[in-house]
């Protein structure tokens, strides 16, 4: 705990001992100095409850604040915070979707107290699936207004207290009333009017179960509550209004309709980044997520992962593939692969695809997928990217599709491999024979199901999260990876020689090798 008061260079003893002394004064020396400065100290302390998210917690809970929050959890707050000074007269609505477990509802509760404390609301109205869970979450904001911490920098509510029951909180704080009422979905709210105040900030959490979520009536009717019942009751002098949920695997999420509507401001993020790191790993480690997710599978529930961890907006369309099937990586590092080669998959610019890269290890004629690399590139960049981790890893084959302006690019590695006296590395076409592409992901799902590609532990579920969404009935999906594993083994049938047998790297420009593996431009 003392570390997060450090972050402001405070001792936390001292710290304490200072709120409390300003909070009942002693009689003290008349003396100048000292008063100024045991006045400036506790205005440094409420300026960073202001504008940090960290300290603010570590004041307000300090049993239970143990990991600084994530960026992406700041950038929501920041989203939070800046939503709230703008919204004088205006009605802002803001989706926040934050995976489960990951203390989406700890933010929300942080963000009223920091309303309480540094903004003119008044009344709070918190929403949420049942009326017990809205109780709780008030009983944690007021928990955090009683912390001897935040009662030294800012005052005690309970002085002003009018009201204190299980549902409504009134108080007098601050020089404002403030009222927190608590109520289940779909209860009543109509008209709700306390101290001739109506709600000026509406926190919608958890409300929809994933029971509600699969049943289309249920769903209509919840939505047509929150809509046309919860927020019609708002001040008419503004109100923001903040949904705070997880993704359902069904067409009747609400989180999922808020994404797509445009008067919503949304803020969604998944567990896994999409550079492949744990969202909050001091509190899930990608090692546990991966666990998680390979049990989901394995119990045939993965879309549920996919849906409420990875807040994935069309998980579940394609419903028919059994992850169970998927061999399990049966190599170790011991295990030397006989041969080794890139399938480079240019995107040509277009649509929601990103090049990819595969680094694909041959064990007995079966594929293990070893890497990926997806990204834009430009086409320099991706043959620089290629050179780079062929180098690095000792790769001596490199196959390209070769479909259109794609099979320039062979051109061009020869061309910059002879500018950096680069031997040993075959490059060969792959030619996609007129096969739909829907076609070959098919046949590479199949691969994968019958044993003869498997996946490294690493990649393995982002390539799962892709075949997930994949509809093999459209012709858009994002399905890059995908197209890039099904071609492998047409490069073993096709090319045996070039990826079986090792060659020699022989780079005779060691400085021009440098440049390459740094990433510098040719």
């Amino acid at each position: 705990m003392t570390d997060h008061y450090k972050k402001l260079g405070f001792d936390q003893d001292e710290l304490v001992a200072r709120l409390e002394r300003e909070a009942t004064p002693e009689q003290l020396p008349d003396t100048e100095p000292d008063i100024q400065s045991a006045a400036f100290d506790k205005q440094q302390i409420i300026d960073a409850c202001r504008v940090d998210l960290d300290f603010l917690a570590a004041m307000a809970m300090p049993e239970s604040f143990r990991f600084y929050f994530p960026p992406t959890h700041v950038t929501a707050w920041q989203i939070l915070v800046e939503g709230e000074a703008n919204c004088e007269n205006k009605f802002l609505q803001f989706a926040i979707g934050i995976p489960r477990g990951h203390a989406k509802t700890t933010l929300i509760k942080l963000f009223l107290l920091r309303c309480v404390l540094f903004t003119k609301r008044k009344f709070f109205l918190i929403a949420a699936a049942t009326e017990p869970h809205a109780i709780n979450i008030i009983a944690d904001v007021v928990s955090m207004l009683s912390q001897t911490n935040i009662v030294a920098a800012f005052g005690d509510y309970r002085l002003g207290l009018e009201t204190d029951t299980k549902t409504l909180k009134k108080f007098g704080f601050l020089g404002r009333n403030i009222t927190f009422a608590g109520v289940g979905a779909e209860g009543a709210v109509r008209g709700m009017n306390v101290n001739n105040e109506r709600p000026d900030i509406m926190v919608f959490d958890d409300i929809q179960t994933k029971e509600c979520a699969e049943s289309p009536v249920q769903s209509k009717s919840l939505m047509e509550w929150m809509v046309g019942t919860a927020m019609k009751a708002k001040s008419p002098f503004g109100c923001m209004f903040i949904f705070a949920g997880n993704m359902f695997p069904s067409p009747n999420s609400i989180l999922k309709q808020l994404k797509s509507n445009p008067t919503w401001i949304k803020f969604i993020s998944g567990a896994i980044l999409a550079d492949g790191r744990a969202l909050w790993p001091e509190l899930r480690s990608l090692e546990s997520l991966i666990a998680e997710l390979n049990n989901d599978i394995a119990m045939g529930q993965a879309h549920i992962f996919f849906s409420e961890v990875l807040n994935d907006t069309e998980v579940g369309v394609n419903s028919n593939v059994d992850y169970s099937k998927f061999p399990a990586w049966p190599w170790t590092e011991d295990d030397k692969p006989q041969g080794k080669f890139l399938y480079i998959d240019p995107s040509q610019g277009k649509g929601k695809d990103h090049d990819v890269i595969t680094e694909n290890h041959v064990y007995d004629n079966l594929i293990g997928i070893y890497n990926i690399h997806e990204e834009h590139y430009s086409p320099a960049n991706l043959i620089r990217k290629a050179l780079a981790i062929a180098l690095k890893e000792e790769i001596y084959g490199v196959a390209i599709e070769s479909t259109a302006y794609q099979s320039t690019l062979l051109f061009w590695f020869d061309f910059i491999c002879n500018q950096l006296g680069i031997t040993g590395i075959s490059f060969v076409p792959v030619y996609t024979n007129n096969y739909s592409k829907n076609s070959r992901i098919q046949s590479g799902i199949k691969a994968m199901q019958a044993k003869e590609v498997i996946l490294h532990p690493n990649i393995r579920s982002m390539v799962q999260r892709q075949i997930a969404d994949w509809n093999p009935m459209k012709r858009d999906n994002r399905d890059d990876i995908l197209d890039a594993i099904s071609n492998s083994p047409k490069v073993v049938a096709d090319y045996p020689f070039e990826i079986m047998v090792k060659g020699s790297l022989i780079v005779q420009d060691s400085e021009a090798a440098k440049v390459v593996e740094d990433n510098h431009a040719f």
